[in-house]
């Protein structure tokens, strides 16, 4: 169930929820300089706070905010790259 389907019930029992959709970061996870292409983890928690100070409760950065934003179409198609054997 996504966030935007669960929200509505969880905020009927006065439940807030916070969601946050992440991209890539440039981690060490998997090996070193598998991911130097991508954004730094300190500027996606930067970002991640200010929303959180701003009383956003979907928290978006980078590629991430721009998923939020297409249509189906291009979902299956992002998932289709982010899936792809290697």
């Amino acid at each position: 169930m996504t966030a935007f389907a669960i929200r509505p019930i969880l905020e009927a029992r006065n439940i807030e929820l916070v969601e946050i959709i992440p991209p890539a970061l440039n981690t060490d996870l998997g090996g070193k300089g598998l991911h130097d292409y991508a954004q730094p983890v300190s500027d996606f928690i930067a970002s991640i706070f200010e929303q959180l100070k701003a009383g956003k409760n979907t928290l978006t950065f980078g590629y991430g905010e721009a998923l939020t934003k297409i249509g189906f179409d291009e979902w299956q198609q992002a998932f289709a790259r982010m899936n792809r054997e290697r």
